[in-house]
């Protein structure tokens, strides 16, 4: 309670004050003398009380990249209410990026939003934008390319300078995810590490630690635990409960199984605790678990493969990642396999 109160006289300094600052001044000043998930709070208040059009935009951007989704609807529908039409319509595209996370239909929301054919350049950035999460969604990864070129031609047309950051970021991110899926690993490591670098996306920081954790499965384990450990220090000051279920159950028994190392590890995925069936050595149990399944995917064959030493779920393990997924990273998975039975 003392802390909320002491971001509070925080938040009404500033709002009762003369100097009428706008978001981007005053998060600027906050994280000066706050750690990210600190200022993440304060960003908050202050811009729940702010009743600038700009900080009202900026906000979707804001919750959007921190992955802050209650906040980004409340954010969405104040904007498609709002009599600046730059704040509606930016409030258009946000509901379609966050109907994508949400899991509606791509196709439908490709289909929809071809009707928005935005003038101004944060808008047009943002359809820009929209554009490569529907392409990333169905692992189309060719078009990145010239999305983020036509990005930074529009950069330069924009004055607010966090805007501009925000946007860099996101390009950052997006061409880490490129680079890791076309096993580009230095490349898409760099663009990793930059972002990791720019301020302002706390909760994006520890997802972008699992991916990297993800990125050293062929390497070492160390490297992928100090980056399960990162995650998991921010996941902790955020109270992020979705992304600590994610290393609890998901990426860290993963990474513990493919490099054997498994004492004390448990999950609650029935596939990842497939996989550590089978690193025990318990390849029939694990051969049940996963031909219940409903849903089959391209880890839960290449398991199969692990368990019964069958090639044929290598190679429709390997297809599904190359042909479905497009992902020339994982599909080294059930490649590597393989070879390792001189198949």
């Amino acid at each position: 309670m003392e802390k909320i109160n002491g971001i509070s006289r925080i938040i009404m300094e500033y709002l009762e004050s003369d100097k009428q600052l706008q978001f981007p001044q005053f998060l600027t000043m906050i994280s000066l003398d706050n750690d990210e998930a600190t200022e993440l709070k304060i960003a908050k208040e202050f811009l729940f009380h702010s009743h600038s059009d700009l900080d009202k935009r900026l906000a979707l951007e804001y919750f959007y990249i921190n992955r802050c989704h209650p906040e980004l609807i409340y954010f969405i529908e104040h904007n498609n209410h709002s009599s600046n039409e730059l704040n509606r319509e930016a409030a258009k595209l946000y509901q379609f990026m966050l109907d994508l996370r949400n899991g509606k239909p791509t196709h439908k929301i490709r289909v929809i939003s071809k009707s928005i054919s935005p003038n101004h350049p944060e808008l047009k950035c943002l359809k820009y934008f929209l554009n490569m999460e529907i392409d990333v969604n169905v692992y189309h990864y060719d078009r990145i390319g010239y999305y983020i070129n036509k990005v930074q031609n529009k950069l330069r047309q924009i004055d607010n300078p966090l805007y501009i950051n925000f946007f860099k970021q996101r390009m950052q991110l997006i061409m880490f995810t490129y680079y890791w899926k076309r096993n580009e690993l230095i490349l898409a490591r760099k663009h990793a590490y930059e972002a990791l670098q720019m301020p302002h996306h706390v909760k994006q920081k520890a997802q972008l630690h699992l991916d990297l954790a993800l990125s050293y499965i062929y390497e070492d384990f160390e490297s992928s635990f100090y980056h399960i450990e990162e995650a998991l220090y921010l996941a902790k000051c955020l109270q992020d409960h979705d992304t600590l279920d994610k290393i609890s159950n998901y990426t860290y028994p993963f990474i513990c199984a493919n490099f054997g190392r498994i004492d004390g590890v448990t999950t609650n995925d029935p596939i990842e605790a497939a996989h550590l069936e089978i690193v025990k050595g318990n390849h029939q149990q694990a051969k049940e678990m996963l031909e219940k399944l409903s849903i089959s995917t391209p880890f839960a064959q290449y398991y199969l493969g692990l368990a019964t030493k069958n090639h044929h779920y290598f190679i429709h393990s390997y297809q599904q990642f190359m042909e479905i997924r497009n992902d020339h990273f994982f599909a080294k998975l059930p490649l590597r396999a393989s070879e390792g039975l001189h198949i």
